[in-house]
């Protein structure tokens, strides 16, 4: 499995002293929604695939939702870094607007510890060899509920915003 990538460099490229380059993370990007979607539909498939063959082989369970926790990880990081300053720039203005953002993001990040301590409980019961069947759907329902946030409302949200700063730009 491997990471989500970061969008390329591009118009727009900040470059700090010996830091790799980065595009103003204020800047929209079309394909950046698609991708995390898609890297959303890979760590879940990858998943659900695992869950089915914890019980023949622990060692190597233990080892794949230790790599589906880094890629949750990497993408939360680059929401973090490239979806949410996008969206938090666009209602910067507007102090109603930037306090539902807000909510969104409180509940992304509700959701998101929530996966990460659904994963932490799998991997301790596939240590300690019980409980592995309840962990396993704890962490199944937790991450598809954090997807399920991010593509019915953050990622939406996100190219509405782009959309509109492109069409008025």
């Amino acid at each position: 499995m491997t990471l989500p990538e970061f969008p390329e460099d591009g118009p727009g490229v900040v470059r700090a002293g010996s830091a790799p380059a980065r595009q103003d993370p204020r800047k929209f990007d079309a394909q950046l929604a698609p991708r995390l979607l898609a890297a959303h539909g890979t760590l879940n498939t990858r998943f659900a695939e695992q869950v089915g063959t914890i019980d023949r082989d622990p060692a190597a369970a233990a080892r794949v939702i230790e790599e589906c926790l880094r890629q949750f990880s990497a993408i939360r990081h680059i929401e973090t870094i490239w979806l949410h300053p996008v969206l938090e720039h666009a209602v910067d203005a507007d102090a109603g607007v930037r306090g539902q953002v807000m909510e969104l993001r409180l509940i992304g990040l509700i959701l998101a510890r929530r996966v990460l301590r659904c994963f932490e409980d799998l991997q301790q019961a596939i240590r300690a060899e019980v409980f592995v069947t309840e962990s396993a759907a704890r962490a199944t329902d937790a991450l598809a509920r954090y997807s399920k946030h991010s593509e019915h409302v953050v990622y939406p949200l996100y190219e509405l915003v782009g959309t509109q700063r492109q069409e008025a730009a």
